[in-house]
């Protein structure tokens, strides 16, 4: 009796030869694509020409022939052109825009995405397999072949946070699944053609920036090149759906289902689907990357129609839902519902944090002002700087590292030494010559004030917080954090907040919808120094979203928190309407 084999899984080689057959196909369909657009083009040319030159015949057998050729040279050089670059430098076109960066093996979240790729990769039998985090709340995820045609898979920090070890499982091996069948290297094609577009787009609205100088016309939007920057976007967005109509939605479903395979838990599978759901999963002005997704942003939209079959890489997440669900013998409310309940607990698990008035005593405020009162002095004292406005009045007074960030400041501008009643070229000065050597080498203005806290100059000390790495004041609890780290922290929910916090977190929102209210709510910050370069902080909108004064250091990329922001932040964050 004859044995059957079981399915195997496709080798590296066998995928290779599939990428070249998929390669050669769609270099014929970007070629006949464009061989019809350019062909249309021309035709339009000809009968404008008709009607301004009446007694001409363009379209005679001889000029036929001539424009035939003429558009299929045109046709096969700019489908050359584009699919050379987009093989050359898609992928990491797309990794730029989406800001992807290799993930951090001390992120213990970051970790886990490390591991849990290397064991799909040696389970799918991968011989490479790179990662990639997106700095992004949401939760969403996509697979693309990077240089040399190595596979990624990028997450996003939203994704992280949300999922349970064994729904990142789920969703490594549903892209694991896309990068076996080949169509994550159909996709990054596709996508990467586009982009191609997409980057002449940037280059024309760069060279207009730098030519112009900004210039708007009288409806506020830019005049320089306007025409082939609208071209650049209709051949990307025609590209983009051309394309979309020649990738089946049967991909999803069929990855989903080689998911299960490798990871044996469609329930994961499933929770995780509706997790990215729920999200939205929107990533900025990515369409043209939206057939690359775990879910696409629009996926609230998709419904299950032949009209959507048709325009849509897709299918509905109810769909998939219910495929899922069926896998395990339950219903897709029994799913939701069962995201509902983890969601629950997780919440109930959370450790409450108060705020810096409600943990400190008395006698500790009162000890901390004093600490503050006294650094404040010191500064006072540092204050030994004026600079010469161009109005001939004296700025200041400023301290050193203040003195070096001031908008207007050159080595050759006046400045004063209140201490030495000394004046002249700010060059001339030994202090500011030294410090400026300093700054060249990337080292801080002064070193004795580095690493301290700029309120309280006490030294920093390392600590963790939503698992990222960052460092706080043992007195007033200040918070020193890397902007890079900020979508880390606001994706993951690790901690609850007390009432007190959360009543602060509604003044502040009282105070962001009321403008009058700001003045009250945000008083004036006070100068402070940065405890790394220690030039001044600039006292800055956190972001346009949510409009309260924080201090950041845009040369060493860091934000201070006074007591209690970052967590009314967080508080803001989380109740946000989505």
């Amino acid at each position: 009796m004859a044995t059957t084999q079981p399915d195997l899984p496709p080798s590296y080689w066998e995928l290779q030869k599939k990428q070249r057959i998929v390669s050669t196909l769609l270099f014929i369909f970007l070629f006949i694509f464009y061989l019809v657009a350019i062909g249309l083009l021309l035709t339009i040319i000809l009968l404008g020409g008709q009607v301004f030159l009446p007694g001409s015949n363009p379209f005679s057998s001889s000029n036929l022939f001539l424009y035939a050729a003429v558009a299929t040279l045109l046709a096969a050089v700019v489908t050359v052109l584009n699919f050379l670059q987009a093989k050359k430098a898609g992928a990491s076109y797309i990794l730029s825009n989406l800001r992807a960066y290799p993930p951090d093996p001390d992120d213990r979240y970051h970790l886990s995405f490390i591991n849990v790729a290397e064991e799909m990769k040696i389970s799918s039998g991968l011989p490479r397999l790179k990662t990639y985090v997106i700095p992004s709340v949401n939760v969403n995820s996509l697979s693309l072949l990077d240089k040399g045609n190595v596979p990624a898979i990028a997450v996003t920090e939203g994704l992280l946070a949300e999922a349970s070890r064994d729904e990142l499982q789920a969703v490594v091996a549903h892209e694991v699944a896309h990068i076996r069948a080949g169509d994550t290297f159909l996709l990054t094609l596709i996508c990467s053609l586009t982009a191609f577009y997409e980057k002449f787009l940037d280059s024309l609205e760069k060279k207009s920036d730098y030519q112009s100088g900004f210039q708007l016309s009288r409806s506020g939007q830019r005049v320089t090149s306007a025409p082939l920057a609208y071209l650049a976007s209709s051949i990307s967005f025609l590209l983009i759906k051309f394309f979309t109509m020649l990738v089946s939605q049967n991909r999803e479903l069929l990855a989903d289902a080689t998911a299960v395979e490798l990871s044996r838990d469609p329930a994961a599978l499933s929770r995780i689907i509706y997790k990215a759901w729920l999200a939205n999963s929107y990533l900025g002005d990515t369409t043209m990357l939206t057939p690359l997704f775990l879910v696409p942003p629009d996926s609230k939209e998709i419904a299950d129609s032949r009209w959507s079959r048709l325009f849509n890489t897709h299918p509905p997440v109810e769909r998939r839902l219910a495929l899922l669900a069926g896998m395990t013998h339950r219903t897709v409310e029994e799913i939701k519902n069962e995201v509902r309940q983890r969601e629950k607990l997780r919440e109930d698990s959370r450790l409450v944090i108060k705020s810096s008035s409600e943990n400190d005593s008395p006698e500790k405020e009162k000890a901390i002002l004093k600490l503050q009162e006294q650094a404040e002095n010191e500064l006072h004292k540092a204050e030994v700087w004026e600079i010469r406005q161009a109005s001939g009045k004296w700025a200041g007074a400023f301290t050193l590292g203040a003195l070096i960030s001031q908008p207007a400041f050159s080595p050759g501008i006046r400045v004063r030494n209140l201490k030495e009643n000394r004046e002249g070229r700010a060059r001339e000065f030994p202090q500011i010559r030294f410090a400026l050597y300093r700054q060249a080498k990337n080292q801080p203005v002064d070193p004795a004030l580095t690493h301290l806290c700029p309120a309280c100059q006490v030294p920093l000390q390392e600590s963790f917080y939503e698992g990222v790495q960052i460092k706080i004041c043992p007195l007033c609890s200040g918070r020193q954090v890397r902007m890079e780290d900020i979508e880390k922290i606001l994706a993951r929910q690790e901690y609850d907040f007390s009432p007190g916090l959360k009543e602060k977190a509604s003044l502040y929102q009282q105070a962001l919808l009321n403008p009058e209210k700001r003045t009250l709510a945000f008083p004036g910050k006070k100068s402070l120094l940065c405890p790394e370069c220690g030039l001044q902080l600039a006292t800055k909108p956190f972001n346009y979203y949510y409009v309260f004064p924080v201090y950041k250091c845009y040369k060493c990329q860091l934000i201070w928190f006074e007591p209690d922001e970052l967590e009314v932040l967080q508080i803001l964050f989380q109740s946000r309407e989505d």
